[in-house]
């Protein structure tokens, strides 16, 4: 399950910095999605660290961890606050999309551990 981890890492690594470039020379993303430069430098930033991340089993489980973490709150917060505090303009469905990308990140670095993780009730041979 580890090349899994190491794959989302590398994927999502390379889509987020896809889209931190794209956001550079569009405000706009398919009329749905809101870049401007805070927002492109987070998918900048994390798109680097997932590249990076994808190259070891435990760097790729704490990104996924903290990609996780970050962007469900980010999710949380856009919900409720819909400039976050004046740093970047998000939508409902940048919402969504964060939601899906954190709870992507969390089921990668949270369940995917456990699920490697021996059990008590599994026999050694």
């Amino acid at each position: 399950m580890a090349i899994a981890v190491r794959r989302f890492a590398a994927l999502s690594g390379i889509v987020l910095l896809l889209l931190g470039t794209l956001g550079f020379f569009t405000s706009h993303l398919f009329g749905l999605f809101h870049l401007d430069v805070t927002h492109s430098v987070v998918h900048l930033v994390f798109g680097v660290l997932g590249v990076l991340a994808a190259s070891h089993n435990g760097y790729a489980y704490r990104y996924a961890q903290v990609l996780g973490i970050v962007f469900i709150v980010l999710a949380v917060l856009g919900f409720f606050i819909k400039d976050l505090f004046g740093l970047m303009a998000v939508g409902l469905s940048d919402n969504v999309l964060h939601f899906i990308i954190g709870a992507a990140g969390l089921y990668f670095g949270y369940v995917m551990v456990e699920s490697q993780a021996p059990s008590r009730y599994s026999k050694t041979v």
